[in-house]
């Protein structure tokens, strides 16, 4: 009887979900850290690959991102946000106070520069509400 009720379960939980037609996820414990290898080692286990296949995947993702930024493109991350680049503009030169001495300063002009920027989605900031978080020491 033991072998049945191992078979039965392992049988029930290939079979999809009548509601949602989708196959169950497997519970595989979230990291302790989220680096790239426990990442990777995450995926690892949650979806049968090699440890090495899915550190692959994870990097062409990572790189794949990396890339549409650079192109200049909005990179939309799922539900979290988007990563894309600023353009900060050119500053002039310009008078200034010290606040301390109350001499007057020169401030230099500043070049036009790039900077990367992350948005997080208004669900995100929602969820990220809800949780509460225990503070480290």
């Amino acid at each position: 009887m033991a072998k049945e009720s191992i078979s039965k379960s392992a049988v029930q939980k290939s079979k999809k979900t009548a509601v949602t037609g989708k196959a169950e996820k497997s519970r595989v414990a979230l990291p302790d850290s989220y680096t790239v290898n426990s990442m990777a080692n995450y995926l690892a286990e949650a979806k049968g690959l090699s440890k090495k296949d899915a550190k692959e995947i994870l990097e062409t993702v990572l790189d794949l991102v990396e890339s549409g930024v650079l192109k200049g493109e909005r990179v939309h991350l799922g539900k979290i946000g988007k990563v894309y680049v600023k353009v900060k503009p050119a500053t002039k030169a310009r008078k200034g106070r010290n606040p301390i001495t109350g001499e007057e300063i020169t401030i230099a002009a500043k070049k036009a520069s790039t900077v990367p920027k992350f948005t997080f989605s208004k669900g995100f900031k929602e969820e990220v509400l809800k949780v509460k978080i225990k503070a480290k020491k």
